[in-house]
């Protein structure tokens, strides 16, 4: 009852006209696509905290620097990954720290056996350790790096979604576009379709379903179900992560080989995953950022998480095993680089920020 009446509150604070604020009714779109937003009747418990980790390899000539470009060096390298139950995190040094779950204390011995090499990026790969290194990719086969003798399509950047057939990946122009590729393992192709810009993806009966965001002007969020990525245009080597006049490569796409599950304006929803039975979505609305269920055009809340901004740009969130990882960046704080991530544990939600308080 406490948490129904705070949000009521605040949407009543945060509106411009004249009327009475109800738990059915907090927001309605005035768009075209509208929707309502509600409280839930289905409310989640979630035990949530919040901790500040400080980067270990932590240096004081990137704090004390001048450039954004250098000051950003003490955020990960790349965006963290959950294995044998810890955060791997990769850091400018080219060194992982690894945090075990259970107290956040590190895993030396992990790490010690992980930093015999300089690691540029790193990923999950087939579900097990990846890493860039040199000019190659190295999996980890739970004693020693292997090279990776088969073709990995990323090098700087996030990997989206994994699975028997497709790795799927993502480029972001803002309020140019965004693309969503899927490049198929056994052919080496790659397909692809306008996303702007993709955040997570979840595969069900239907097909894969890529839920995207973009904060410019009142913001948008959309799902395109594709249900075979195959009837997709195919990406020349030569035009992956490329713009055509300005815009990214996905408006070239003229398959229409998806239906749209959302399309809204006015809202940004920055992530969707699968919890036990329900698809969950991490809203972001009038300057809160909460948990909701969607139904047709009914966003019901939930859980209102930290019950604030929790502002990001460009997340990624995944699924590993029981365990949902999203990470988070903002711009202003730490470029395009992570600086907290949202580890979704049963009923526990955990947010570690980077070396300082990113509540906004």
């Amino acid at each position: 009852m406490n948490f129904e009446k705070q949000l009521v509150d605040y949407f009543q604070k945060q509106s411009w006209d004249e009327i009475t604020i109800t738990r059915d009714s907090l927001y309605t779109s005035l768009f075209k696509e509208k929707f309502n937003v509600s409280v839930s009747k289905n409310f989640i418990e979630f035990d949530t905290t919040h901790i500040v980790v400080k980067n270990p390899y932590f240096a004081e000539k990137y704090e004390e620097a001048e450039e954004d470009r250098d000051y950003v060096k003490n955020f990960p390298k790349s965006f963290s990954v959950i294995y044998k139950n810890s955060l791997v995190s990769l850091f400018e040094n080219g060194k992982f720290s690894c945090f075990k779950f259970d107290s956040f204390e590190r895993d030396t011995k992990l790490e010690n056996k992980l930093n015999t090499k300089k690691f540029k990026y790193h990923w999950i790969i087939d579900k097990q350790l990846g890493a860039s290194s040199g000019n190659s990719i190295y999996k980890w086969n739970g004693n020693k790096w292997i090279k990776y003798k088969g073709y990995f399509p990323l090098k700087n950047q996030p990997k989206l979604f994994e699975d028997n057939e497709f790795i799927i990946y993502r480029d972001c122009h803002g309020e140019w576009g965004g693309t969503v590729y899927f490049y198929e393992k056994k052919s080496s192709k790659t397909f692809f379709t306008e996303s702007t810009c993709a955040n997570s993806v979840i595969k069900d009966k239907n097909g894969y379903n890529v839920m995207a965001h973009l904060g410019h002007g009142g913001g948008s969020a959309e799902i395109k179900t594709i249900a075979n990525p195959r009837k997709l245009t195919i990406a020349k080597p030569t035009e992956i992560r490329k713009t055509v006049n300005g815009e990214a490569l996905g408006y070239v796409d003229k398959s229409k080989a998806y239906k749209k599950k959302i399309d809204f304006y006015g809202v940004q929803i920055f992530s969707s995953f699968k919890y036990q039975d329900k698809e969950l979505f991490i809203v972001h609305l009038s300057d809160l950022t909460f948990l909701a269920e969607i139904k047709g055009n009914e966003i019901e809340i939930i859980n209102p998480l930290f019950f604030s901004d929790l502002y990001t740009h460009d997340p990624i969130t995944k699924q590993y095993g029981n365990y949902i990882l999203m990470n988070l960046d903002h711009y202003g704080t730490g470029l395009y680089r992570e600086i907290s991530v949202l580890i979704i544990d049963r009923n526990k939600i955990i947010k570690v920020d980077w070396n300082e308080n990113h509540n906004r």
